[in-house]
């Protein structure tokens, strides 16, 4: 029996916030399947509000920017995505793009994971390379 205090999903802060972002996406863009996001949202946010509580997670502008650049580069993989599959010729460089931009991505989740205590190292992402991407310059201090 579950209670309230349990979690429902075991993945890190960094990506249960990830997928959060991912799916509220997918609500947007994939109206047919509303229901089923809505009880993922609220499952992954039931698991947000336990790890907010458990790590004692502070509210700060630093925190704030990691998630908005995180969202935005779902939401830019998303679109790449599309013109991936809509855009033959240009398949391998819309390929390596979002290569590059999931290493943005990853970067943003080893900077949550260092927010809120969970950077160990088999929680951390290795791949995050961003292999020559210009014009995608994310500075968070």
């Amino acid at each position: 029996m579950s209670t309230a205090s349990e979690r429902k999903c075991l993945p890190t802060f960094a990506d249960i916030l990830d997928e959060l972002t991912i799916v509220q996406i997918k609500q947007v863009m994939l109206p047919e399947g509303k229901a089923s996001f809505i009880t993922r949202l609220d499952s992954l946010s039931h698991d947000l509000d336990l790890l907010i509580k458990e790590h004692d997670i502070k509210l700060s502008s630093k925190l704030i920017r990691i998630i908005v650049v995180l969202a935005q580069m779902n939401l830019h993989i998303w679109h790449n995505k599309e013109k991936l599959h809509a855009n033959e010729p240009e398949y391998d460089r819309h390929l390596k793009l979002a290569h590059q931009l999931n290493g943005i991505r990853n970067q943003m989740k080893n900077l949550l994971l260092e927010e809120v205590g969970e950077a160990t190292h088999a929680a951390r992402r290795s791949n995050f390379s961003t292999d020559g991407l210009t014009g995608w310059d994310v500075e968070i201090k």
